[in-house]
């Protein structure tokens, strides 16, 4: 029995091994008896830097917060059954949101498959068309030298066309711990894929300048970070086509911004009231404003080139006339000069000055809202801060008040399908990454992943709590109107914020102002991190939206 226990934990070694000597630095366990093997040659492996994280649900979101912070895979390691369903929500938001994770599975051998054997199940395609490869790997074996090009493939093919996850089911049968544990050496590094850059066909740039030659346009940048280069690129292809450059707050565009040129502040009201265009240049992912998603659709007859580096088209409602497969950066830096004129632009700026004004207005006074609080911390936060904005109201707070910021800072979210569900453990994981970091949630999204808060206990993260006492969003849609609202939807809850902040060992602080948000969150971000709870009133929120709205016209518009 200790060979057969000795020879499964060489094969689980040469598994981990393979991935490390492919790229893989980080790894997530959950602890479990049948993953035993690769749980100990993870542990052991010298150039893998393990996590250990009890909930598998919340183990999978933290490592995708690594991995979106860092910009290469993360491996998940869980035991068989139920553990390994609960990285499925993490696993779709890595799918959708491009994200490479290797997520390995331990399972029974075959014989215990189909027999009703204790926490068994088929494993072999639980993921379906979430991930980018699966493959159900064999019993332990002697020839392991195969591995290392499984797992360079592997690697390489979670980092594009397409990142995403991939999936490894691994069966290990009983014994599951050698008598003595073998002292096993690192491998030689595998040779690893040269990134390449698509850059567009003269074709492509000659249709282009066509249509860009054709009347005025503008430019539309999405929830996605496209990084410097292409964030510069951008800027300085709108400035010189003197067009309006619409881009969402998680694009990043936004912060460390310079006034007076073509990015517009305030692209969720401007897109209210903006005249249409003849041609609009997409980048990013889908918006997170619907306003701005309504201004798409009312510039139906123009043309929408829709530029990805990856196949994946962001085009919802259908509206591409032109799908380009191309580095930004490369086609931003090919775009020909102006020929629309400035009057164009300058409608624009007036819409977005009103916009600008109006919010300014609508957020002073002492009384929170999340327009309110997210504008002022934001302005107020150092350069370079990473900043994770939950999904529901705040991002959508965010996006529509926060305007511009003169620091630069690194902005996350979980956009690929927009869930409540794991965002303290995502902002954990980039957390333990990139170092103090701030995480904006609401109520519902906070109890949501209560336990990740054992996470944040080891990571320097800051909890900006707002809380509006449910679902918040929904007082801004039809469902408000239902006499079930407030049961169906709303769905307040009783808790005690700082009880949890107590239960996990991080600290608290209860404010009633925005000004006092300001400072508690610099406070913790300089510190240790914790929790900073600010009470909303729904109804005041409401009114404060509305009334934003209804006074960031332009007179001139």
């Amino acid at each position: 029995m200790s060979d057969a226990a000795t020879a499964t934990y060489r094969w689980a070694w040469a598994l981990i091994d393979a991935l490390a000597a492919a790229g893989v630095r980080r790894l997530v366990m959950s602890p479990g008896s049948r993953s035993t093997p690769l749980a100990l040659a993870a542990l052991r492996h010298p150039t893998l830097n393990v996590h250990v994280c009890i909930d598998e649900r919340a183990g999978g979101f933290f490592a995708l917060g690594l991995a979106k912070a860092e910009g290469r895979p993360v491996a998940l390691v869980a035991t068989s059954g139920s553990a390994v369903a609960n990285w499925l929500p993490a696993v779709v938001e890595a799918d959708m949101g491009r994200v490479p994770l290797i997520l390995l599975s331990a399972d029974r051998p075959p014989e215990l498959h189909d027999c009703g054997a204790n926490q068994t199940m088929d494993q072999t395609d639980l993921f379906g068309r979430h991930v980018r490869a699966r493959h159900h790997l064999p019993l332990a074996q002697d020839d392991t030298r195969w591995l290392a090009g499984l797992a360079a493939r592997s690697v390489a093919i979670s980092l594009g066309p397409l990142p995403g996850p991939v999936h490894w089911n691994v069966p290990l049968r009983e014994p599951l711990v050698p008598a003595e544990v073998p002292a096993l050496a690192p491998s030689a590094v595998v040779p690893q894929p040269l990134p390449t850059r698509l850059v567009p066909e003269p074709a492509a740039l000659a249709t282009l300048a066509q249509l860009v030659a054709s009347g005025p346009g503008a430019i539309v940048c999405g929830p996605q970070d496209l990084g410097p280069e292409a964030r510069a690129a951008l800027i300085d292809a709108a400035t010189r086509l003197r067009v309006p450059l619409l881009a969402d707050l998680l694009s990043g565009l936004r912060c460390g911004a310079v006034d007076g040129g073509p990015l517009l502040a305030h692209p969720d009201q401007v897109a209210r009231t903006a005249p249409t265009v003849r041609w609009l240049l997409r980048f990013g992912d889908t918006p997170v404003s619907k306003a701005l998603n309504d201004w798409l659709a009312r510039c139906a007859g123009a043309a929408h080139v829709v530029v990805s580096a990856h196949p994946r088209v962001a085009d919802p409602a259908g509206l591409a006339s032109h799908a380009l497969h191309a580095d930004p950066a490369a086609l931003c830096r090919a775009l020909p000069a102006a020929t629309t004129t400035d009057d164009h632009l300058a409608r624009f700026h007036a819409l977005d000055a009103a916009a600008r004004t109006a919010a300014e207005a609508c957020c002073t006074g002492e009384a929170p809202f999340e327009g309110a609080v997210l504008r002022a911390v934001l302005a107020a936060l150092p350069a370079h801060t990473p900043v994770f904005i939950g999904n529901s109201l705040a991002v959508r707070a965010a996006d529509g008040f926060a305007g511009c910021t003169a620091s630069p800072l690194s902005l996350f979210g979980n956009r690929g399908v927009s869930g409540i569900d794991g965002n303290l453990a995502t902002a954990s994981g980039i957390a333990t990454a990139l170092g103090h970091t701030l995480a904006v949630v609401g109520d519902l999204t906070f109890l949501h992943d209560l336990n990740a808060l054992a996470l944040a206990r080891s990571c320097a993260l800051t909890v900006l709590l707002l809380d509006n006492g449910g679902g918040g969003i929904f007082d801004h849609l039809d469902q408000a109107a239902l006499p079930e609202f407030e049961r169906g939807w709303l769905t307040p809850q009783a808790f005690d914020a700082n009880h949890a902040a107590q239960t996990f060992g991080l600290s608290y602080r209860r404010v009633e102002h925005t000004a006092d948000a300001v400072a508690a969150v610099r406070a913790a971000l300089a510190g240790g991190g914790g929790i900073v709870h600010v009470s909303i009133d729904r109804a005041h929120s409401l009114a404060r939206t509305r009334h934003f709205h209804s006074q960031a016209r332009s007179p001139n518009a």
